[in-house]
């Protein structure tokens, strides 16, 4: 999966409830909320949300 465009607008990226940057998450990330360690995702700045990147596009829902 290409992903070169998504590292160049990580600066531009936010978590649309926090607005806190975002940066692609790392195998303990994915672990600790539950999902496969090769899995690719966005990980909120905080660490406590994590937003799946879906055939190279990042899933950016607000929670419900």
């Amino acid at each position: 999966m290409e992903l070169e465009w998504i590292n160049e607008a990580l600066p531009l990226l936010r978590c649309p409830d926090t607005h806190q940057l975002l940066r692609l998450a790392t195998p303990e990330d994915l672990r600790k909320h539950g999902h496969p360690p090769d899995e690719k995702a966005l990980v909120r700045e905080d660490g406590s949300r994590l937003f799946i990147i879906d055939n190279g596009i990042p899933i950016l829902l607000p929670e419900e």
